[in-house]
């Protein structure tokens, strides 16, 4: 077929339409294509939620979850949010063009690929970059990125993934968000879901995973075997294998079994060829404060990776990406209520550049009340505190006060996670004063 056709939204929708059709006898639900589009158009569920007024939630959860498992099922690979785009580029790789134009009649634009201009917002935080590019080169190498909710985690994985590709790398991304609540509570469930994962990323029939799996032998052994005879064999390179979100295994008691065997694995490799092939990136929101022996931590080996926050070079680059000439102070007036949050500034930037007839100050002066631009992410995040009894008291006298603020060190971690708080040694303060102000009238 002509590998020079564009996959475009139209062509997306129908690839997801006959396939999910093919395998089910149904289409996607309206719910689910918004999804669907709105993951296209790079929106976080949050914001898909807001455009269609429902819950995150229900979004995340229900629908979303529902979207991903009827394409990774009618597509024959693990298809999630994150590598939903790759997924459909394979497919119409394998489709031939004439089947899909006698089904779904439309003209395919071709991509003039000196003139792409397609892009994906990314502001660079030197040297993170650059050392997490060499990092991935080394055998066996292991990045851990932590930062909180929204500040670009995926944005920076993402990048890390497709340098891997340019490296002629193999790549796979698993979310532990896409996990149920029951697979972390059994090892070899949990383990078999994890693998299924990944073979699902490299194309490995999972038929070969039930193969592989003895009863005999424990969870642990079965998995590494799993990636010694059935994974890391099948790449040439290396495999570039991110882990998102591993923070949420921290509260189950198979936690431990799994970093330790993440951190025998990175071990492994130091005296193991096969296994010089993986290079690992974990992902996480918090710190790790579940007790953990020194010998099995990934998390006090490789190449630790902190997000910053944007500052005021990198907000000005920003700004200009959505055409906008601020001024040195408009650009103070902004961090002065959102600091350099990336998520809260790209919002009130591309407000701006969609809303030409507002201006910068009335965003600002409404963004702490449920008229604002944030109404819906202040309401999540309040909803996630009321949902947390623990949590409540806890920021409201982060809140209540000007100075740094002591609190019990796992609550710290649990709002650091949400991102509500910055970390000052021992001590936190609120994360920006729009979440000061927001959260003083309401707690």
């Amino acid at each position: 077929m002509n590998s020079e056709v564009e996959l475009t939204w139209d062509i997306a929708e129908k690839l997801a339409d006959k396939y999910v059709f093919d395998k089910t006898g149904r289409y996607l639900s309206d719910v689910e294509k918004k999804v669907l589009q709105g993951a296209w158009n790079g929106k976080t569920y949050e914001e898909i939620a807001e455009e269609y007024n429902y819950t995150t939630n229900t979004v995340r959860g229900e629908h979303g979850k529902n979207l991903w498992k009827k394409l990774s099922e009618a597509f024959g690979e693990r298809v999630s949010k994150k590598n939903f785009r790759e997924a459909f580029k394979r497919k119409l790789e394998k489709q031939e063009l004439l089947t899909i134009q006698n089904n779904f009649p439309v003209n395919y634009p071709i991509r003039n690929k000196e003139t792409e201009t397609e892009k994906t917002i990314y502001i660079e935080r030197p040297p993170i970059e650059s050392i997490c590019n060499k990092t991935i080169l080394q055998p066996g190498s292991l990045i851990r990125i932590k930062a909180p909710q929204k500040m670009g985690k995926t944005f920076l994985t993402n990048r890390i993934l497709e340098q891997g590709k340019k490296d002629k790398y193999q790549t796979a991304s698993i979310d532990l968000l896409d996990a149920d609540n029951g697979d972390f509570q059994d090892l070899d469930k949990f383990l078999r879901w994890f693998c299924r994962g990944v073979g699902y990323e490299l194309n490995v029939p999972k038929e070969i995973l039930h193969e592989s799996w003895d009863e005999e032998d424990s969870s642990k052994v079965n998995c590494k075997i799993y990636f010694e005879e059935c994974l890391l064999p099948k790449v040439t390179e290396a495999l570039v294998l991110c882990i998102d979100n591993i923070d949420l295994i921290f509260p189950y008691p198979i936690a431990e079994d799994f970093l330790g065997l993440l951190r025998s694995w990175h071990e492994t490799a130091k005296r193991k060829n096969l296994w010089k092939k993986l290079r690992l990136v974990v992902v996480h929101s918090t710190e790790v404060y579940i007790p953990l022996d020194i010998n099995k931590s990934p998390f006090n080996v490789g190449e630790p990776i902190e997000l910053p926050e944007f500052n005021s070079e990198q907000v000005h680059k920003l700004a200009q990406y959505y055409q906008l000439n601020l001024q040195a102070e408009q650009v103070k007036q902004l961090t002065d209520l959102v600091g350099g949050h990336p998520f809260l500034l790209d919002k009130v930037l591309s407000y701006l550049r969609n809303h030409q007839n507002s201006t910068l100050s009335e965003l600002l002066e409404k963004a702490p009340t449920n008229a604002g631009i944030y109404r819906s992410h202040l309401q999540e995040l309040l909803s996630t505190l009321e949902a947390h009894p623990e949590l409540k008291p806890a920021f409201k006298k982060v809140v209540m006060v000007r100075e740094y603020v002591n609190i019990d060190s796992l609550l710290t971690y649990k709002l650091y996670s949400l991102g509500l708080v910055k970390l000052v040694g021992n001590d936190v303060v609120p994360r920006c004063e729009l979440y000061r102000q927001y959260f003083y009238e309401r707690l």
